[in-house]
């Protein structure tokens, strides 16, 4: 067999994010608190720009004046590689979750399908770092088989932290204890008992958890079952969490609910959000004759650093509204009456009612915050999964939770997860058993069984 070498010319389309597209996909995930901050830092390292505070005062650069540029400034213009130093020296922010995870997905992904698949799983995450859609929804956006996607989530929740990617958080508490080399005994027992006993460990009824054990014939004694619950109490709920900057900020909504006959109106927080614009005095240095050439070079690069972020923040800020406007169209209903009348309403729907990219739309929503008649609520919120009805129409996910939340506060006895599926059935409810019994354990609700002792 005889080999022969040959050079082959093959032509790919490759997108490269600049850093001016990095810049502004960072500002639109942005919290608003974090945007505060940030801009005020930008303001006081750029010379030409500027923010207005709430006191009507204007933040001004503590830079020294451009006639006092630095030395090894001096003498040439800036090249391309400066440019970009400097603008990826304005976006040093600490990277999100999701960011984190892309990094993790692009070293271990085999192919675009696979990265396709997997972001767009990351980009369901919520704060927490859980995956609260269905695979069979990320098989249908990606057209992708649905052991295709469950195969790519399985990779995720391997990811660093471990626990994301968790459905549930019997899910998560599992994930973490099975990521460790050795497992002991008391993380073998902890395990049991997060696998089978987590709704009596919720509600800390130990002595319930002792004696299920014993039933099984697993003799437990004291320090053996304090130790497991030790080794509970070192893992991690919420794994997403440890990726939140904002957890010592207070919670400030982007925008606010006005009423306006039957319809609500979305009004944006400008008093929170950064005021900014261009320091004339500096600009007026450019116009002037006797100006260095060094030191109009100097302003002329932060005059277009400054018009950027201006235009991003402004991008960031109609985005935003755009999506709050349009969800808080489709669940008017929810906001009339609660949750009761929740609407499905997934990501990929959204995205395509307002022009949007998905992506695009998954990080404008990621940590932002609105005032509602029903409390500050996370944008997110207001996404539903439905459950498709023999009339062909969807029910959404929380309108159902809600009807059996509301079922059992009332129920004169408890009421079994087959009773509640008979009863969804008169009111023309499609809903399987196993469905209900996911949902009630979700709502952290006991089994009907358990409800009698």
């Amino acid at each position: 067999m005889h080999f022969k070498l040959k050079t082959t010319q093959k032509l790919t389309y490759r997108l490269e994010l600049t850093a001016q597209m990095k810049l502004a996909i960072n500002l639109l995930q942005m919290p608003l608190a974090k945007l505060k901050e940030f801009a005020t830092g930008q303001a006081e390292i750029n010379p030409l720009l500027e923010i207005e505070t709430d006191t009507g005062q204007k933040l001004e650069s503590d830079y020294p004046i451009p006639e006092d540029i630095p030395p090894e400034r001096k003498n040439h213009n800036l090249d391309n590689e400066e440019k970009q130093v400097y603008l990826e020296n304005i976006i040093s922010t600490p990277a999100s979750l999701q960011e984190h995870l892309l990094m993790q997905l692009r070293l271990i992904s085999n192919s675009e399908k696979d990265y396709k698949i997997g972001e767009l799983i990351i980009g369901h995450l919520d704060n927490n770092g859980y995956f609260r859609h269905s695979t069979e929804e990320i098989a249908k956006a990606t057209q992708s088989k649905l052991s295709q996607v469950e195969k790519i989530l399985l990779l995720i929740q391997t990811f660093d932290p471990i626990g994301v990617g968790a459905k549930n958080l019997r899910e998560c508490l599992l994930l973490q204890i099975k990521a460790k080399p050795l497992l002991n005994n008391s993380q073998a027992l902890a395990y049991l008992i997060i696998d089978k006993y987590l709704i009596y460990l919720e509600k800390k009824k130990y002595k319930c958890i002792v004696k299920k054990l014993s039933a099984e014939g697993k003799m437990v004694s004291q320090e053996e079952f304090r130790k497991a619950l030790d080794t509970i109490a070192n893992l991690e709920p919420k794994p997403g969490r440890l990726f939140d900057t904002e957890t010592a900020v207070r919670l400030i909504p982007d925008a606010f609910l006005r009423k306006n006959k039957k319809k609500y109106e979305v009004i944006f927080n400008n008093r929170e959000l950064p005021q900014l614009t261009i320091n004339n005095r500096y600009k007026q240095l450019l116009k002037q004759k006797d100006t260095p050439r060094e030191t109009k070079e100097y302003l002329k690069e932060r005059l277009k650093a400054a018009h950027f972020l201006i235009d991003a923040v402004k991008k960031r800020k109609e985005t935003i509204q755009r999506i709050m406007e349009e969800v808080i169209y489709l669940q008017n209903d929810f906001l009339n009456h609660g949750e009761s009348n929740f609407k499905p309403l997934i990501l990929e729907q959204v995205a395509k009612r307002i022009g949007k990219h998905k992506s695009t739309v998954s990080r404008a929503i990621a940590n932002k915050y609105i005032q509602t008649p029903w409390g500050i609520l996370e944008l997110r919120y207001f996404l539903s999964s439905g459950i498709k009805q023999e009339n062909g129409q969807f029910l959404s996910s929380k309108a159902i939770k809600s009807k059996i939340k509301d079922l059992i506060e009332n129920e004169n006895e408890p009421l079994t997860d087959q009773k509640i599926t008979h009863y969804f059935k008169q009111k023309r409810i499609s809903v399987s058993r196993r469905t209900i019994t996911k949902y009630r354990a979700q709502l952290k609700i006991l089994s009907s069984k358990s409800r009698r002792n």
